[in-house]
């Protein structure tokens, strides 16, 4: 038996099941669902555990997460071996954001040093943070009184890649005068490097970051008697002549256990980073949530009491602010270098 269908009820099955269509389309997030954007992933690399990088990307995680939910961030920090491998990471896509030291960051916009062979042109500041200063900590039982005396030793240079190896190779180059294969070298974590010297397996390490940093505080409070080495005003014209990036920095005295006189040293300056490619109102919203929340900022961490905003754009080396983060300092009324204003700022 062979049944007709009229033309008309083809119609009306045929637009019964395009309406059908368009209405599971807007109940899947279509305009109108009253369904929430997708999150905006955001992911800020930093660096060891131990030093000061990784509690600080988590604090801005946190509070970007906290003061920006209505936009639907999901902000998260995620540790790693430091500058280099951050600036890899951003160039890669694999982050929004880090924290870089400057002189680093320099380094890989240009496509010199580590980045000889890599350059990271799309690298932007976001904003300038505090000094990254160097804390050469060695045994007391280690016989080590000056830079010169580490050849030979066993020492932690900082994870491999990191800034802190950069700045270990050059202080040792440039202050001592003897190179890697002089020492008996390790790559490890601030925290591994403590724990290394509390066992008799290391000597000294660099521990560079922010101060005080946590793995320093831990060695100085331990069993283990150790001190900082200091530079003195000749070992920082050595160092500056080929590395201009470097400013002297004194540790107060009391900064950590034990540690009963203020100690000169080094530091170059730190900074938030990102690439040109990150949309410029996502770190717009980023930079402004930082500076018009600085009374949590500036109790998260001690390095970060160092914040102002008139800081922010202070000591930069030349390379571009990311877009966003014109548009806010602009907002505020400060003054950007030529050099740090983007090809992309509109």
């Amino acid at each position: 038996m062979v049944f007709k269908v009229r033309k008309s009820t083809l119609l009306m099955v045929a637009l019964v099941l395009a309406l059908t269509v368009v209405a599971v389309g807007c109940g899947q997030g279509g305009q109108g669902s009253g369904k929430a954007a997708p999150p905006k992933q955001v992911t800020v690399v930093t660096g060891s555990t131990g030093g000061t990088y990784y509690p600080v990307g988590t604090f801005f995680a946190t509070l970007w997460n906290e003061k920006l939910k209505d936009t639907g961030i999901n902000a998260s920090a995620q540790s790693s071996g430091g500058s280099v491998e951050n600036l890899n990471m951003l160039k890669a896509g694999e982050a929004e954001l880090g924290i870089a030291m400057t002189n680093v960051t320099y380094f890989a916009y240009q496509g010199q040093e580590r980045f000889k062979d890599n350059p990271v042109p799309k690298v932007r500041f976001v904003t300038g943070l505090w000094p990254d200063v160097t804390q050469f900590v060695v045994t007391q039982s280690s016989g080590i009184n000056s830079v010169a005396d580490i050849r030979g030793k066993r020492f932690s240079v900082g994870a491999a890649g990191s800034g802190t190896e950069y700045s270990t190779r050059m202080i040792l180059k440039l202050v001592g005068g003897f190179t890697f294969d002089d020492i008996q070298k390790e790559h490890l974590g601030y925290f591994e490097s403590s724990g290394a010297m509390q066992n008799g397996q290391l000597d000294g390490m660099n521990a560079e970051g922010g101060v005080p940093t946590s793995a320093v505080a831990e060695i100085f409070a331990s069993r283990t008697p150790v001190k900082l080495l200091e530079f003195s005003d000749e070992d920082y014209e050595k160092l500056r002549k080929e590395v201009p990036f470097y400013l002297q920095h004194v540790i107060p005295a009391g900064t950590y256990s034990n540690q009963d006189k203020e100690v000169k040293t080094l530091g170059v300056k730190s900074a938030l980073v990102s690439s040109a490619d990150v949309d410029e109102e996502l770190i717009y919203n980023l930079v402004k949530t930082i500076y018009e929340n600085m009374d949590s900022v500036k109790t998260a961490h001690k390095a970060l009491e160092y914040l102002t905003l008139e800081r922010a754009v202070e000591g930069l080396p030349p390379v571009p602010l990311h877009a966003g983060a014109v548009r806010y300092f602009k907002e505020k009324g400060l003054q950007i270098p030529n050099e740090l204003i983007p090809p992309e700022y509109k």
